[in-house]
């Protein structure tokens, strides 16, 4: 009976330490490169990723472009899932960075790192699906509403589960307040076409069906209640 009573409360502890040890860190770095390099970049990124950073390991990145926005006409090299421990151990020196300092003698300007804890308690993950075009609505959430902002965001998830149950719906968290930059969370919206943005979203509409009549327009004055403001952008994987 002792064994079982131990079993049981560490049965808690386990989830949590399971929780906690998944992978879900994202580093982002956005690069302004030298003009006419742009091919020779791309293909620079592509080569250093394959051998250095590839899919399925701790340390897998891969090359966007921004197309618009605050960082519109520059790339975000992105790794990750991975974590801070990992980190430790990332690649480095030696061939490493011989390979990267290809890529460095094509860039104009390496933006400082931002890092993004994904949030899988908010995100709708589709198992094998990581389309490579994204619409990125970034916030700024007001002093002490973040929690806020993450109850109301699970009300979104929740009509992505149950009216959307195909589509990708990623939240990030910025690691590191900024209190002057206005990047405190992002929503991620991934899709494999441009044609998605024609769509009609009827999103208030399948909102309603899920919360109940008349929840949409109390839903969006609580939501506003929570942020400063939001910046938009499109980014397009190339790697």
């Amino acid at each position: 009976m002792k064994n079982l009573l131990f079993i049981l409360i560490c049965i808690p502890l386990i989830a949590f330490s399971q929780k906690e040890t998944q992978p879900d860190l994202y580093e982002v770095i956005n690069i302004h490169v030298k003009k006419g390099q742009v091919d020779a970049f791309e293909a620079a990124v592509k080569a250093h990723n394959a051998k250095f950073h590839p899919k399925d390991g701790q340390y897998h990145a891969r090359l966007f472009s921004n197309l618009n926005g605050p960082n519109g006409g520059t790339y975000a090299w992105i790794m990750g899932p991975t974590s801070w421990t990992a980190m430790d151990n990332r690649p480095s020196k030696g061939d490493h960075d011989t390979d990267w300092a290809k890529v460095e003698a094509l860039v104009e300007k390496f933006e400082s790192p931002s890092y993004w804890k994904f949030s899988h308690e908010l995100s709708q993950v589709i198992d094998n699906i990581s389309p490579p075009k994204r619409l990125i609505w970034m916030y700024d959430i007001k002093r002490g509403q973040t929690a806020r902002w993450s109850g109301l965001v699970e009300k979104v998830k929740k009509v992505y589960e149950v009216k959307r149950p195909t589509e990708p719906f990623w939240v990030t968290l910025n690691e590191f307040s900024d209190t002057g930059a206005g990047m405190d969370a992002s929503i991620i919206f991934a899709f494999d076409n441009w044609s998605w943005m024609d769509r009609k979203s009827n999103f208030a509409k399948d909102f309603e069906e899920v919360h109940g009549e008349g929840t949409w327009h109390n839903f969006m004055n609580e939501f506003n209640d929570t942020i400063e403001g939001r910046v938009d952008w499109l980014r397009n994987r190339i790697d």
